[in-house]
């Protein structure tokens, strides 16, 4: 039951932190290619990311750390609505090979441990969506992913094709 709930949470989480940060800078380079910086803050990451309108979840809490996320939330049982099930887990975003990844750790279902293999099949699963949404815009380049204590931030470098109208190749 917890295998495909926190599954969820975890691909909403870090495919929604790229696609809808809160503020967007965006700066040229001499080369042509564009640099761009996306923070999202702490206070705003459930609601940016869905969680918060999700009706699976009555209670959401996002909670930053120098260089990870705590997540917290709790709703409706899926087999008995009457029951309240509970979720917990830590992610870190890191760049490989210009593109996000992601590593969930330290999950509990309703306070007992999520076993390590299914934590293993997220992680192998969530690092494959993740590769896949990223070559949906191939002259689009991940730099840094970086979590503070209040904000996430990408830094992104978008190469000059893509910026000259000649578009992807």
């Amino acid at each position: 039951m917890f295998k495909n709930r926190t599954l969820l949470i975890g691909l909403v989480v870090a495919l929604g932190l790229v696609a809808s940060a809160c503020r967007i800078d965006v700066e040229r380079n001499a080369d042509g290619s564009l640099q761009v910086e996306a923070l999202i803050t702490e206070a705003d990451i459930a609601t940016e990311i869905g969680l918060a309108d999700d009706p699976d979840f009555e209670n959401v809490v996002v909670q930053l750390e120098d260089g990870y996320a705590l997540f917290e939330a709790s709703g409706p049982n899926e087999d008995d609505r009457t029951r309240t099930d509970e979720v917990t887990f830590r992610m870190e975003l890191f760049v490989v090979d210009g593109h996000l990844g992601a590593e969930v750790s330290d999950a509990y279902w309703n306070g007992i441990e999520v076993p390590q293999v299914f934590v293993d099949e997220w992680n192998a699963e969530l690092a494959e969506d993740l590769e896949k949404s990223a070559k949906k815009d191939k002259d689009s380049t991940l730099i840094e992913v970086e979590i503070t204590d209040e904000h996430v931030r990408f830094e992104f470098r978008i190469d000059e094709k893509r910026n000259n109208g000649r578009g992807n190749g």
